[in-house]
């Protein structure tokens, strides 16, 4: 099984046939527009979002969903769904607290808020992702608020989930050598926050795509991790 997690910086309908050739089973992208759930041939689209040109969304190739019962949408960029084969995958696109608040009052933006509100069904589940842009990286952690990453990365690991890249790499938290954003497209800006955390599954490969490939359809790179399935 194939996991794929992309920015794709709008207009995922124009950009598909790019990430589609990579051949993935799950494909979480963010930043992406709504959709019908068959718009894509051989494949169902989940989506959640505040603006219709701005969301997250989740598109499978082999299998089905259905959005869980506790989906809250004042953390409408945050999708929970349960999959047909059993798995429940967290789809992520998070935000500072601060950027959060301009979608309105109440609206809960941070992967730490959607930890905290979805822990239960998280930890109901044998195997379980939790994949996407979580716009931060343990290089910006200040002090010891609660929406530092090495504190998200701790409550994920409490919880029984690694990052896949992390573990197949062995490369530290803010030492990584494959970025996955190039802000404002620029070569020498280079973050990683993309992420794919897992429960349960085993990781055999992982891979980030290259900045030649990638950088004229937006500013971040594909994270592509592989998994035995028994």
């Amino acid at each position: 099984m194939k996991i794929i997690t992309w920015n794709c910086c709008l207009k995922l309908a124009n950009k598909f046939k790019e990430i589609q050739a990579l051949n993935p089973d799950i494909l979480i992208v963010q930043e992406c527009e709504e959709l019908p759930e068959d718009y894509f041939p051989d494949a169902k689209y989940y989506w959640t979002g505040h603006t219709k040109t701005k969301g997250i969304g989740v598109v499978l190739f082999n299998n089905t969903a259905e959005i869980d019962s506790s989906f809250n949408n004042k953390l409408d960029y945050f999708l929970p769904l349960n999959l047909s084969n059993g798995m429940r995958l967290l789809a992520t696109w998070s935000f500072t607290h601060r950027a959060a608040g301009r979608f309105g009052e109440g609206h809960l933006g941070h992967v730490s808020d959607a930890i905290s509100y979805y822990r239960e069904w998280l930890n109901g589940a044998e195997q379980a992702i939790i994949s996407g842009d979580f716009n931060n990286s343990i290089i910006w952690d200040k002090g010891n608020k609660e929406s530092n990453f090495k504190n998200t990365n701790q409550t994920l690991e409490s919880l029984g989930f690694l990052s896949a890249y992390h573990d197949l790499t062995k490369e530290g938290f803010s030492e990584e050598k494959c970025p996955t954003l190039f802000h404002t497209k620029n070569r020498e800006k280079t973050y990683h926050i993309d992420y794919i955390y897992l429960k349960g599954l085993n990781a055999t490969h992982v891979k980030v795509g290259k900045y030649e490939d990638w950088i004229k359809l937006s500013d971040h790179s594909p994270l592509i991790v592989e998994l035995s399935i028994r």
